[in-house]
């Protein structure tokens, strides 16, 4: 989930879509601006990415959710 500073929505947008990992970006209202979603192999990959959107120009804020697999 991430923040942006205020006027930097387009240009955060843009470059969150850059970013290898990335396979959707969705504008949210609340708390956050948008959430990122990443599919990736391995932690060192989704380290990658989210090390690449913390040096965004613009980007205030960022949290990490692991999703889970749930087995029944």
């Amino acid at each position: 989930m991430i923040n942006v500073e205020p006027g930097a929505e387009k240009a955060v947008h843009d470059a969150l879509e850059r970013i290898r990992g990335i396979r959707e970006v969705v504008p949210v209202y609340g708390e956050r601006d948008f959430i990122a979603i990443a599919d990736v192999e391995s932690i060192s990959d989704l380290n990658r990415a989210v090390l690449s959107i913390r040096k965004i120009n613009g980007v205030s804020y960022t949290e990490t959710i692991l999703g889970m697999e749930l087995k029944f």
